[in-house]
């Protein structure tokens, strides 16, 4: 085989697998949804009529040995059915349509008949599929076929409405929202039974007692402990403060290891960006509560640097996604001509990169800022120290003004630091 014919085969190999796959995601997408309403529709029917009791959250579904593999196929012959008798959410979510090879809409005939032929393309292994993935078997022996659609404007709301794949959105969401007011057991009635309860709160945290807002509480004397309401909002702005900048410090430079235009050029990059990339997902997805009790555990609890450092290991992994997307959507022009002129790779990134991120990484710093300061009035729950341990104290205690007061500063903090960052995106930007 010629280089030519091998550098065309590749390119229609690499189509072909990316055909399949866009088809399977579609149609795994319709087999999920089916799933979860089956889900649902079985925890209905165990909530309402069957004899099962609900457990404390959630009830376990339980079915015979047969059951499964029954619910697994019913399902499955439901996501067919619902891409082949009209445009169901998969193909939807996809571009994809179903129509006839005339190029016409297909009939209810080659509707069914695509459906019951799909099996054929799919039980000897997905031999339908392998052999002919931008028209398999089914679609031949229906004469249909899947067409991928250009993007077009919106449809008219009330066609769509009424088209299938509207109609399981709306089926999706309010089946949703009935098994999400039974899981978690809402019952409004409890709002009027304890009225009396919930507006004494109110009524004395809107009288708030600022008897403490610039000298220490004698009550933490007993702890060795001499701080007012405005010392601990002062440590709880130096927090924010120091976890973002330490947070963007470190993102900054890893975020360039996190970028696939930066790295993607030879496997020991590839590996890099795949180790950052996953490493920010990570430690992202940890939230700053649970990072807050492990280092409380870790150094002290209560003590404001296990705030610091739970908030500037979540400020890292934030920031660091968020940097390296920025990079990525980067001009590619400055890029190329600084390596034409034989620029190496810190010099690329350091003339055709920075120049075009800068803004936007300060806006990202400037907003993470923000998050960090609200964050931190609220991570004293778990021992991450700050304003919130007097929140927190007073409420234990049931001293309601006093809890109203660090409310205040609470919100004027916030209001303020909001206030700040917003002006300076805006001239950053």
């Amino acid at each position: 085989m010629t280089s030519e014919a091998a550098a065309g085969v590749r390119p229609k190999a690499r189509a072909e697998g990316s055909t399949l796959r866009r088809r399977f995601l579609s149609f795994l997408l319709d087999w999920m949804i089916w799933g979860y309403i089956a889900y649902g529709v079985m925890y209905l029917l165990n909530a309402y009529w069957w004899t099962v009791p609900l457990e404390r959250y959630y009830s376990t579904l339980t079915l015979p040995s047969w059951g499964w593999p029954l619910a697994v196929l019913g399902t499955l012959e439901m996501a067919v059915w619902s891409r082949n008798l009209g445009r169901s959410l998969g193909l939807k979510a996809f571009g994809y349509e179903v129509w006839g090879a005339d190029g016409k809409p297909p009939t209810v005939g080659q509707r069914v008949k695509r459906a019951l032929l799909w099996h054929l393309s799919v039980l000897p292994l997905g031999a339908g599929f392998w052999s002919s993935p931008e028209r398999p078997w089914h679609d031949r022996l229906a004469g249909t076929e899947l067409h991928v659609l250009p993007s077009s404007p919106a449809p008219k709301r009330r066609k769509a409405l009424f088209s299938q794949w509207g109609i399981m959105s709306l089926l999706l969401i309010a089946l949703t929202i009935w098994l999400g007011w039974l899981i978690i057991k809402i019952d409004p009635r409890v709002l009027i039974r304890r009225w009396d309860e919930g507006s004494r709160i109110w009524l004395e945290m809107l009288h708030p007692d600022f008897r403490y807002f610039a000298r220490p509480d004698p009550a933490f004397e007993l702890r060795n402990l001499s701080f007012s309401i405005l010392d601990m909002a002062v440590v709880t702005l130096f927090m924010a403060l120091l976890s973002t900048i330490l947070g963007a410090a470190l993102a900054f430079p890893l975020s360039f290891l996190g970028a696939r235009n930066v790295m993607g050029f030879n496997p020991a990059g590839w590996l890099v960006y795949f180790v950052m990339r996953g490493l920010f997902n990570i430690f992202r997805s940890i939230d700053t509560m649970l990072w807050a009790v492990i280092f409380a555990v870790w150094v002290l609890w209560g003590s404001p640097l296990a705030g610091v450092l739970a908030l500037t290991v979540h400020t890292i992994a934030a920031l660091g996604k968020l940097y390296s997307e920025q990079v990525e959507g980067i001009d590619p022009g400055p890029v190329e001509a600084v390596a034409a002129a034989g620029g190496s790779r810190i010099e690329v990134i350091r003339y055709a990169v920075i120049p075009q991120v800068a803004p936007s990484f300060w806006a990202f710093t400037l907003y993470r800022w923000d998050i960090n300061v609200r964050m931190s009035t609220v991570i004293a729950l778990v021992g991450g120290g700050g304003i919130g341990d007097l929140l927190f104290y007073y409420k234990n205690q049931g001293d309601w003004p006093k809890v109203g007061a660090v409310v205040i500063v609470i919100v004027a903090i916030v209001w303020a630091m909001d206030y700040i960052s917003g002006r300076l995106r805006e001239r950053i930007v």
